[in-house]
């Protein structure tokens, strides 16, 4: 309900504009990506999940297939708009919207898996995202721990926006923010909960705090099934 369409239509203004290094760092990381999955020789088959504006789609206009999934119409209209050679698809993350090894990138960025708000469909989600990277790909979240969320009021975001985040358990795992859209009720598990099955599946795994107050979690080299089994 948060997601209107006037909300959707301030979200870049909120959302992307004032976070100018942050999207830089996320563009940096998809070109090293991308530049990876290259010798398949082929456009690379990329879905962004709660993909908003689709703004990462903007930055790389060809060279890959791409679909946006998120649950907002409003943003999935203006994405639309703005990426008419990507697929959206109006769907729940944590849902089995697409058949399994579909894709060669799957990425989640802004944590917005936070917006499940419970340990259980958050795993269903990264259970899904593993599921859908074919073999030999990628995968790239962006990570919001609690501790870090815990120190968000006094970080020079939050004074340059006015957001500010409260606590709905001492320990910030259980969490939210109110702004312009209401209140926005989230969760965030701690890095392990991420990193144990992503090291399963994945040969190779990366995590890189920017500084601020997000984890850049990338996955690369997607095992085939039948390699699953096999000690980290």
């Amino acid at each position: 309900m948060i997601y209107s369409a006037e909300y959707a239509a301030r979200y870049a203004r909120l959302y992307i504009a004032p976070w100018r290094r942050k999207h830089l760092r996320n563009s940096e990381n998809l070109t090293r990506i991308l530049a990876a999955l290259a010798p398949l020789r082929r456009p690379v088959r990329w879905l962004d999940v709660a993909c908003g504006p689709a703004w990462h789609f903007r930055q790389f206009p060809s060279g890959c297939f791409k679909v946006g999934l998120d649950r907002s119409m409003a943003q999935l209209l203006g994405a639309r708009e703005a990426g008419p050679d990507a697929a959206f698809v109006c769907a729940d993350m944590a849902a089995g919207a697409f058949a399994p090894a579909s894709f060669d990138l799957v990425t989640n960025f802004w944590a917005g898996y936070c917006y499940l708000d419970g340990f259980r469909p958050i795993a269903n989600f990264l259970d899904n995202l593993i599921g859908w990277v074919r073999p030999g790909g990628a995968c790239y979240l962006e990570v919001l721990l609690p501790e870090d969320l815990a120190a968000f009021n006094t970080c020079r975001f939050a004074a340059a926006t006015g957001f500010r985040v409260f606590a709905r358990t001492p320990d910030f795992t259980f969490w939210g923010y109110r702004d312009s859209g209401g209140e926005h009720r989230m969760c965030s598990p701690p890095l392990g909960f991420f990193t144990a099955p992503l090291a399963g599946a994945f040969e190779r795994l990366e995590a890189e705090h920017d500084g601020a107050f997000m984890v850049h979690l990338i996955a690369a080299g997607k095992r085939a099934p039948e390699s699953l089994a096999r000690p980290v």
